[in-house]
């Protein structure tokens, strides 16, 4: 009897070190750090090990459970002249204000997130699951064309470092584009001492060390005190049951999860007549739901799903917002800059509760219905509830097929404002002008509306890695 694994992650490099695991031996939650590990090679400003994220782990036959290994706050706020200034990310069609700095920096968990992991589901040595990556980040990647747009948004970041330009730029000291190699040795350095020693080696030892001298010295919070009690919570994820299939996502007190499920519920009962108008109304409840709570977001965002051939679930969204500009001493990599980012920051910069965890619209979800499980979740800053509603509603309402939900073209609302993708009928284009004073049509499939990877095992074995993200799916059985 075959047995088969499916992967889909956001860059093909990501996804091929995650079935070298499987096929080596490895479990879901040995391919899905596997995956987190390459992402720092392959998709280097969207994931880092300067940033936070969470994993929603089902093994199969046992309970799920939320791995939360977002940021945590500072323990003090006080430094008087705070590193802490804006810069301009160009979108082309629009421009956005973030902050970066050393006063950006929030206490980054991703080391201790893949240490409890590793701990508690994980059944390979760390040194062998980080390979693929480490012989990566020497040889270095092809840079492709998401690649080369994000260093184009974050250009203004790069360049406020001479360090984290240098990680993003040719020999000759050109930013990097479509097509060019880029390698980073110290950050195989890096990922090799971080996968040989024990997890006190970052929080106790040099990096923690190397950054808060950093941070004394040029107007940054974190100190010893924030890397010596980080820890990552395990919680159980927000349960619900819709039209026969069973939905687990991030829970409280994070804040995608719950709208996500809202809008599902809200277009349930919704008596409009069409499909896109049952969609719309549930979005702009949802907005109205989220401007009267306290509700986050993060930009810089990539998700990596994996089912490995014991039915072993794994779904994993991790960020590093846009990124500080500080690149950690001797280490190839950007600490986040979610201190920084307006969306989280709901009560203005440094209004936030000193030493608590930070939330997030990140929702790695998990979906069944009888033999079937579905693992997905999206990037995308704010479009992450709208994204994952409407692949979750097309599949268990709509009876799509996967790679149809995710195919599918989407809307956005938020503020008043209907984005509209690529893809949607003239018919219904043009009476949603006229229902809605401001639309924006788009005239392409664009990364704005998300990148949706998602696996699928049961009657069928699907791996869609979203095209709009340069996603990479795969689908392999073995005896």
């Amino acid at each position: 009897m075959s047995k088969t694994y499916t992967i889909a992650t956001g860059n093909e490099h990501t996804s091929k070190a995650a079935a070298q695991i499987l096929d080596e031996g490895g479990n879901a939650y040995d391919a899905i750090l596997a995956a987190l590990f390459m992402s720092f090679v392959s998709e280097p400003l969207l994931s880092s090990p300067g940033g936070g994220g969470y994993l929603l782990a089902q093994p199969n036959k046992d309970k799920a459970q939320i791995f939360d290994f977002f940021a945590q706050t500072p323990y003090s706020k006080d430094v008087v002249e705070k590193d802490f200034y804006p810069i301009i990310g160009n979108f082309g069609a629009t421009q956005q204000e973030f902050h970066i700095g050393m006063s950006s920096v929030a206490t980054p968990g991703i080391p201790a997130g893949i240490f409890a992991i590793h701990n508690q589901l994980g059944t390979m040595d760390l040194k062998q699951i980080a390979a693929p990556a480490i012989k990566k980040a020497r040889e270095g990647i092809k840079v492709n064309t998401i690649g080369a747009e994000v260093i184009k948004i974050l250009t203004p970041i790069l360049k406020s470092s001479c360090h984290a330009k240098a990680i993003f730029s040719t020999p000759q000291k050109n930013l990097l584009k479509e097509g060019d190699i880029q390698s980073n040795k110290y950050l195989a350095t890096f990922l090799e001492n971080l996968a040989s020693n024990p997890m006190d080696w970052f929080y106790f030892d040099t990096p923690a060390q190397n950054i808060v001298n950093d941070m004394k010295y040029n107007n940054g919070l974190l100190t010893v005190q924030d890397f010596e009690n980080y820890q990552v919570i395990v919680r159980e994820p927000l349960s619900l049951e819709l039209n026969n299939w069973k939905i687990l996502t991030n829970s409280h007190p994070t804040s995608g999860g719950k709208l996500i499920t809202e809008q599902i519920r809200h277009a349930l009962k919704s008596s409009a007549r069409s499909d896109e108008q049952k969609i719309i109304e549930a979005m702009i409840n949802a907005d109205k739901f989220k401007n009267n709570e306290a509700y986050e977001s993060s930009k810089g965002t990539t998700h990596m799903s994996v089912i490995d051939a014991d039915n072993n679930v794994a779904s994993m969204t991790v960020s590093n917002g846009e990124g500080s500009g500080y690149v950690v001493p001797n280490s190839g990599f950007m600490l986040n800059n979610f201190l920084g980012e307006e969306d989280i920051n709901t009560n203005g910069f440094f209004n936030f509760a000193e030493n608590s965890r930070m939330a997030s619209m990140m929702s790695p979800t998990i979906i069944s219905k009888a033999n079937d499980r579905i693992a997905l979740g999206t990037g995308g800053s704010n479009r992450i509830k709208t994204a994952l509603f409407q692949v979750i509603w097309h599949i268990i309402v709509n009876d799509f097929t996967l790679d149809q939900a995710i195919n599918a073209p989407r809307f956005h609302y938020e503020k008043g404002v209907l984005d509209m993708e690529h893809g949607i009928n003239k018919e219904g284009v043009v009476s949603l002008n006229l229902a809605f004073e401001d639309t924006v049509s788009w005239l392409h499939r664009s990364l704005y509306f998300g990148g949706v990877n998602a696996v699928q095992n049961g009657a069928k074995n699907l791996a869609i890695g979203d095209s709009r993200r340069n996603g990479f799916g795969i689908v392999k059985s073995h005896c």
